[in-house]
């Protein structure tokens, strides 16, 4: 069985055949695995581990000046974060409106230590750099030739502050459509704010760029990948971040970190698409149970139940087979960095 599960690999399966589907049905397996995925990633059962293959140990670089990171499209949250070698708390976007609590951040500080930084939710945003110094041409590059003619769609508010809107054929739109091209294509008005991006399915990447409309200079805000039909990302604040640390990091006003993300659903489309769930078996399982969830009998809904069970149990199978069950990640410190050794009491087996 591959290590990493493809699409390919499902059509291979028995899943074509218990779901009534033929084998060279592409758009209709793809429909069914991408259900299955979801519906196995959003079950109560998941906790908030994930399942086997769901995460991932990524680095990256923030800036003092704009202590901000855009999560990428495969990227759902942050789980844990390391700040110059040491662990720092992940907080929710309620932790800030607790009562008697911190407030709202961001804050000033003078230098702190690594083991201040925290980690707190933003927004979802529509690009991974916000446009800065608006009023700002927005401008679309096309990798591919093949997506001559096919559409952007750029929401946000004009130089003027207000709601872009256009005409559609009969539909008025919020947004602007901008039909690409070679080399480039450009929003006929300009933006002070993007709310939003959409676009056809591509067969390349789509690179939006913001233009100065005084001396040309561009700025990427944004690549959208060829499946990739909105755009949103998510978005933390790390405050307050470490003054000194990270030599490793080429500019002195960054700072380097490392994390393990939980990663999001990317609907699988081609062959050589890769699964987030990388157990065949419970796949094929999950596709019976969404089968028989909608056929409208009791004895269709309590087999579509005892799949799902078969699913989650194979999941959990092979969550211990790669991580153990026995070897749990736990630390326990019940008093800090006081150890019973320096107190000269003992120590702790």
């Amino acid at each position: 069985m591959p290590s990493r599960l493809r699409l390919y690999d499902m059509k291979l399966s028995s899943l074509p055949t218990d779901s009534g589907v033929c084998q060279s049905d592409t758009v209709r397996i793809a429909d069914i695995v991408n259900a299955c995925q979801e519906r196995l990633l959003f079950c109560k059962e998941v906790g908030d581990e994930g399942w086997f293959g769901s995460w991932a140990e990524m680095s990256f670089t923030v800036s003092r000046t704009n202590p901000y990171i855009t999560l990428p499209r495969e990227v759902a949250r942050f789980e844990m974060v390391d700040v110059c070698q040491r662990p720092v708390q992940v907080n929710n976007q309620l932790a800030e409106y607790m009562l008697f609590g911190n407030g709202r951040m961001p804050k000033s500080y003078r230098c702190r230590f690594p083991w201040h930084t925290q980690v707190y939710a933003r927004n979802f945003v529509p690009t991974m750099t916000d446009l800065s110094s608006p009023p700002q041409i927005v401008t679309c590059y096309m990798t591919d030739a093949a997506d001559a003619g096919k559409r952007v769609l750029i929401q946000g508010t004009d130089n003027n502050g207000n709601v872009v809107l256009s005409q559609d054929g009969e539909n008025q739109v919020q947004g602007i459509y901008v039909y690409l091209r070679a080399p480039f294509a450009s929003a006929p008005v300009q933006f002070n704010t993007i709310t939003g991006i959409q676009k056809d399915f591509t067969s390349g990447n789509v690179q939006i760029m913001q233009t100065s409309p005084s001396t040309g200079a561009q700025v990427l805000l944004t690549t959208m990948a060829p499946s990739e039909m909105t755009s949103s990302y998510r978005r933390y604040l790390f405050n307050p971040l470490p003054c000194n640390c990270c030599p490793g990091v080429d500019t002195p006003e960054s700072v380097g970190l490392t994390a393990i993300v939980k990663l999001d659903l990317v609907p699988v489309q081609v062959d050589t698409d890769y699964c987030l769930i990388t157990c065949k078996e419970a796949l094929v399982c999950e596709a019976q149970s969404l089968r028989l969830s909608k056929i409208d009998n009791k004895e269709s809904q309590a087999m579509s139940l005892k799949f799902h069970n078969d699913a989650v149990k194979l999941l959990i199978a092979q969550l211990g087979h790669y991580n153990g069950i026995n070897d749990p990640a736990v630390e326990f410190a019940p008093f800090g960095t006081a150890k019973l050794s320096r107190l000269r009491i003992g120590q702790m087996m």
